[in-house]
């Protein structure tokens, strides 16, 4: 089970409510966090007195939140006396739902409120579908989930490989874009099976905020994720807060130019670019590091992206960078970069760590994000 991040529900408690929805809130936030509990029990916990846990307790079940739990066998009282009310979140009041259509694969998942899976599909996508096309797959992949989860969704997000517009909430059709996918309306999808607040964002940024939520950046505040695939890409936390510009297009990492180019068009010249000639072919470049030792041209891939990988590190001055990717599995690669790295750091101490969570890093991120949403529809709507 993924307990959702303390900070998602902490946040909750800034918003003005009545003294009566503090403490439903309070215990309600308990429940998520540590499963089914005695109300006694919550009551203690939390600093709440016993009449008003139970009046709590009360609103929280005619909402449909929460339910009476069945206790555990070694909680049942040996002796007479009255045994204690157990309570816990309701499992059929809704669920989140998130969709990942990048790098020629759709996947969609449903989760709980605590975070934890509860269906999951996912198919192929051709390179050569049209956006109409691309929506009606992912639509039907969505009504799938959603049909076999059982109970309405509360909140949903998606993800796809372009930068998203923040407030339009569309993709951003670049030029020479290395991820055709994902241009469709993936906004319209979700509504169309979601009446609960919905988001775009592309890859990075949500596999950004898993980084940093559940992930190896967990704690930190200012934190680089550089994506390093068939395309590059960099997410960035500054102040705790994933960063994704007025439009949307901040951490475009292929796109930085020097002497008048970009920087994977610096990448692809080392005879390693993927049919259409506008991302990188990832075993052909892999290829590069394993000759012993590693030829001129993986020495000059490495260094083309440390140098701007290493001035963003200059620039934003993060606690760690994070990367990820299937790069970040080379053992070859990562020995160059980290090396290529170093003479960029100003004080020689930045992190380099290599992301623990791996390919399910977007999607997992887009699912914090669906949970972080149902909790916030959840409370604006809420009526003690």
């Amino acid at each position: 089970m993924t307990r959702p991040p303390q900070t998602l529900i902490e946040n909750q408690e800034q918003l003005p409510q009545s003294l009566a929805a503090v403490s439903d809130r309070l215990f309600f936030n308990h429940l998520l966090h540590h499963g089914p509990d005695s109300r006694a029990n919550i009551a203690a916990t939390v600093g709440l007195s016993r009449p008003t846990a139970s009046e709590a307790a009360q609103r929280l079940s005619a909402a449909g939140l929460i339910i009476s739990a069945q206790r555990p066998a070694e909680l049942v009282p040996v002796k007479r006396g009255r045994t204690p009310d157990f309570y816990d979140i309701n499992s059929t009041y809704g669920h989140t739902l998130a969709i990942a259509a990048a790098s020629g694969r759709a996947r969609v998942r449903t989760q709980d409120l605590r975070g934890g899976v509860l269906k999951e599909f996912s198919q192929e996508l051709p390179e050569d579908m049209t956006g109409s096309e691309l929506e009606e797959a992912l639509r039907l992949l969505a009504k799938q989930a959603v049909r076999a989860t059982g109970n309405r969704c509360l909140a949903a997000t998606a993800l796809q490989g372009n930068p998203v517009n923040p407030v339009s909430q569309r993709a951003i059709e670049l030029p020479n874009t290395p991820f055709p996918e994902g241009l469709g309306d993936l906004v319209s999808v979700l509504r169309t099976v979601c009446d609960g607040p919905v988001r775009l964002d592309n890859d990075v940024n949500w596999a950004t905020l898993a980084e940093h939520q559940v992930g190896g950046a967990s704690g930190m505040d200012d934190v680089v994720l550089f994506y390093i695939g068939p395309g590059v890409g960099a997410g960035i936390v500054m102040s705790g807060t994933v960063q994704r510009g007025q439009r949307g297009t901040a951490g475009e990492l292929g796109y930085l130019r020097y002497s008048g180019r970009s920087l994977m068009s610096h990448l692809l010249e080392f005879g390693v670019a993927s049919p259409g000639g506008e991302r990188l072919d990832v075993e052909r470049t892999k290829e590069l590091f394993m000759a012993s030792p590693p030829g001129d041209g993986a020495q000059r891939f490495v260094d083309a992206l440390a140098s701007a990988m290493g001035n963003i590190a200059t620039f934003l001055d993060p606690r760690a960078l994070v990367i990820s990717g299937p790069f970040s599995r080379c053992g070859e690669f990562m020995d160059m970069l980290r090396d290529a790295l170093n003479p960029h750091f100003l004080d020689g101490e930045l992190e380099v760590v290599v992301s623990a969570l791996d390919e399910d890093a977007p999607l997992l991120g887009a699912g914090l994000a669906a949970t972080e949403l149902a909790y916030e529809q959840i409370w604006a709507t809420y009526r003690s």
